[in-house]
């Protein structure tokens, strides 16, 4: 392979992972809908995940964003997706202290 050939092959798992991060779907369905390979995308986001790069920060280490809640009426329900692509959902009213 030539290193323009690994060079774009790295540029396009690079875009595969922005792409996922803003798609909202888990890994699977992420996947499964660009027709690429699951094991192939985790072992690509462990390698760029230890690249110097800053273009998709995949490192695995916990960091917590500032949440503004709104207003909520009981009925309805909360949900928040984790970066692994699970989702937590909750119907009941929650304490915003839980959070």
């Amino acid at each position: 392979m030539t290193k323009k050939e690994r060079t774009e092959k790295v540029e396009f798992w690079r875009q595969q992972l922005e792409g996922f991060l803003a798609s909202g779907l888990s890994v699977k369905d992420y996947c499964a809908r660009q027709g690429i390979s699951v094991a192939n995308w985790y072992y690509w986001r462990k390698r760029l995940g230890k690249s110097s790069g800053p273009r998709v920060m995949i490192s695995g280490a916990e960091e917590f964003l500032p949440v503004r809640l709104a207003e909520m009426s009981s009925s309805m329900p909360v949900e928040v997706q984790l970066l692994s692509g699970r989702r937590l959902k909750f119907s009941a009213p929650l304490d915003s202290a839980w959070l």
